[in-house]
């Protein structure tokens, strides 16, 4: 539980700058998902044994949360690197979910990593995940249809979310929409086949 707490403290820090660096840029639509992001901090930590939870899957999620936040300095409009940082936020987000939902069913699975309960609960973690996205694309599309077009925070529609090439053809929420889908399902297919390794890694050493 230490190791949760510093983890957490180090998060909470970092989450405080992101807010201070929003209310000074004047993007305040990224408060509400920063601070947010502070309470399921908080949740993890208090839940940590609860919920199954190690440093690793805890520090991707908090990573998941950060990656999301570095849109206070523009990174979704202009990336830092060649790939879009909304790609980017989705496949990691994603991966995190699908770490997180194997933490939490893994106390019930069997021993041998293919039997039919195991596959179950593969199917589950896979569809808790992909809905974990889904809910988040229902949360942009209320906070659209509330707030309108915007460049801050989850509930607002703007940079990063359209190609506006495509959105003169074919609407650039559908492409947006689709390839978040897309992206979401890299980020959970990676998680899963990451826990897959690890566990017959274990399997394997301790033969």
């Amino acid at each position: 539980m230490r190791v949760a707490k510093l983890i957490a403290f180090i998060s909470i820090l970092i989450f405080l700058c992101f807010i201070v660096i929003s209310a000074l840029e004047g993007s305040y639509g990224w408060i509400p998902d920063i601070a947010f992001f502070i309470v399921l901090t908080l949740i993890y930590c208090k839940f940590y044994k609860t919920l199954n939870l190690n440093p690793l899957i805890f520090i991707s999620l908090i990573l998941a949360h950060i990656l999301h936040s570095c849109g206070v300095l523009g990174w979704y409009n202009i990336s830092p690197i060649a790939i879009q940082w909304d790609h980017i936020t989705h496949v990691f987000g994603a991966f995190a979910v699908a770490l997180f939902f194997w933490a939490c069913t893994s106390r019930w699975m069997d021993k041998k990593i293919f039997t039919k309960k195991n596959v179950v609960i593969y199917t589950l973690i896979f569809f808790a995940a992909f809905g974990a996205g889904a809910l988040v694309e229902l949360t942009e599309f209320l906070g659209y249809l509330k707030l309108g077009f915007g460049d801050h925070g989850t509930l607002f529609f703007g940079a990063g979310d359209a190609d506006t090439k495509l959105m003169n053809v074919v609407g650039g929420g559908w492409i947006n929409e689709g390839w978040d889908f897309v992206y979401n399902t890299i980020g959970i297919l990676t998680g899963m086949a990451m826990m897959f390794s690890l566990n017959l890694i274990k399997r394997i050493f301790k033969k």
